[in-house]
């Protein structure tokens, strides 16, 4: 164990950096990438989350990190969990980069400042920053999807997207937002193989294919954007405080996970990781141990999830009406 830490401290060491003048401190860029962690990724190794406790204690002894497994048996329904705004969700300029650890689309603030997040869970106006695009290599023989951070009845999906934004009412900008209370949401959508993806989601996955293309730059501008469209956004969600999932792995989110999934075919996957993307993975593994007992709510089935009954008026839960089902052949499917 001992040699174990020892080692990462050696990594640490040779790859601090410290950030410099021609940094865009406005990029969507996460306040651990631009600082000095260059060092982790989301590996098995030296380097992989279950080394990030040592810098970051949070990462392993924080009560409500992220991601958890939701069990849909023991969803909350809250009347109160009006829909999700996104203000001004078109049209939008991005810049579509992979690190070696994600695949991810920045939202530079200069141009899309006029975009607000509210409703819902959310008690203040946010500012999306950046689209994480998490997904997972074609395994030969492995039926069992393993791409996405969250898992809904112990089940994985084939990848997740995630748009991270920060909380303008309160904070000055995107790196005091993630170490404050309230400073995070990321609203989620899953991604399972099935059939083709919307037009959105296709052209930042073809763009994609052109990343390490040396006759490309290493980024690539995106334009006319609908995060809506991107992010399969539906008004209903489930709802829980969690955290970040990278260094600091701090406890500041909001999540919002929509009960609507894109396809994507299988394709996709099997050029990127085979052509494009360096990473063999890009998610932080289930925390189980935080998993228990979290309050997960959700608006799913406004109308049908509780009514009195003829002899009484106390409300019962009637079902769970979720676009996420257990299929024992496909992992998750929709009904």
């Amino acid at each position: 164990m001992l040699s174990k830490y020892l080692l990462l401290f050696i990594i640490i060491k040779q790859y601090i950096i410290v950030i410099s003048e021609d940094i865009d401190v406005d990029h969507a860029a996460s306040f651990a990438r631009r600082e000095i962690w260059n060092w982790w990724d989301y590996s098995d190794g030296v380097s992989g989350p279950a080394s990030w406790g040592f810098y970051y204690p949070l990462c392993d002894a924080g009560r409500f990190q992220s991601p958890i497994n939701i069990e849909s048996r023991h969803l909350i329904f809250d009347y109160q969990l009006t829909p999700i705004h996104i203000n001004n969700s078109e049209n939008i300029r991005g810049i579509l980069r992979n690190d070696g650890r994600n695949l991810y689309i920045i939202l530079p603030l200069d141009s899309n400042s006029n975009i607000d997040i509210s409703g819902g869970p959310l008690q203040y106006k946010y500012r999306p920053v950046e689209i994480y695009i998490r997904l997972s290599p074609p395994t030969i023989g492995d039926e069992i999807p393993k791409g996405s951070e969250h898992q809904i009845d112990n089940r994985s999906f084939h990848g997740e997207i995630q748009l991270v934004a920060y909380n303008i009412d309160l904070y000055k900008d995107y790196a005091q937002a993630q170490t404050s209370p309230k400073g995070i949401a990321i609203l989620s959508s899953m991604l399972m193989l099935g059939g083709d993806a919307t037009a959105q989601l296709r052209y930042v996955l073809q763009q994609a294919e052109l990343l390490n293309n040396t006759r490309r730059p290493s980024d690539i501008q995106l334009y006319k954007l609908d995060l809506k469209e991107l992010l399969a956004f539906s008004s209903e969600y489930m709802t829980y405080e969690g955290s970040l999932t990278w260094p600091g792995c701090f406890e500041s989110v909001t999540w919002i996970i929509f009960n609507r999934y894109q396809q994507i075919l299988s394709t996709y996957l099997q050029t990127l990781f085979t052509n494009t993307l360096r990473f063999v993975n890009n998610r932080r593994t289930l925390i189980t141990g935080t998993t228990a007992h979290r309050n997960v709510r959700t608006n799913i089935g406004y109308e049908q999830w509780f009514r009195p009954s003829s002899t009484s008026t106390t409300c019962y839960p009637v079902n769970n009406i979720l676009e996420y089902q257990v299929n024992s052949d496909f992992g998750m499917a929709g009904i």
